[in-house]
C-alpha cells in the first residue's frame, strides 16, 4: 500500500444540520485526549468557535469538512446538507409494507 488508503469508519445520518455539528463535536470530545498538542488545539478551535460556522454553512446548504491530522493519520468529517425527500430511513424501520416486495423484486432483475 502507499498509505493513501481510506477508511469509511462510521456515517450517520441527521435531519438538521444542528443535528450534524452536534454529533461531529461529541466525536470530538470523545476523540480529544487521546490527540496530540497540535490536534488538540484545532480540535478545541473549533469545538469553542469554529463550529459557529460550520452550522451556518450547513444551514446556507454548504458541506463542510473538518481535518485533523494525528501522526501519520488523517481524520476527516464531512457533512453535507441533501436536497431530497427521505423516503426511508437506512435501518428500514420506517419503511411502508411494499418496500419488502418491490425491493425483493429488483433484486431478482439483478
Amino acid at each position: 500500500m502507499n498509505g493513501d488508503a481510506t477508511t469509511l469508519l462510521g456515517s450517520v445520518d441527521v435531519e438538521t444540520a444542528l443535528q450534524a455539528v452536534r454529533w461531529i463535536r461529541v466525536a470530538l470530545r470523545t476523540l480529544s485526549p487521546a490527540l496530540n498538542s497540535e490536534a488538540f488545539e484545532e480540535v478545541w478551535q473549533w469545538l469553542s468557535e469554529d463550529h459557529h460556522d460550520a452550522l451556518q454553512a450547513l444551514v446556507q446548504g454548504e458541506p463542510i469538512t473538518l481535518t485533523l491530522q494525528q501522526g501519520p493519520t488523517t481524520i476527516q468529517w464531512t457533512a453535507r446538507p441533501a436536497q431530497f425527500l427521505k423516503l426511508t430511513t437506512r435501518q428500514g424501520v420506517y419503511s411502508p409494507a411494499c418496500t419488502k416486495e418491490y425491493g425483493s423484486t429488483a433484486q431478482q432483475h439483478e
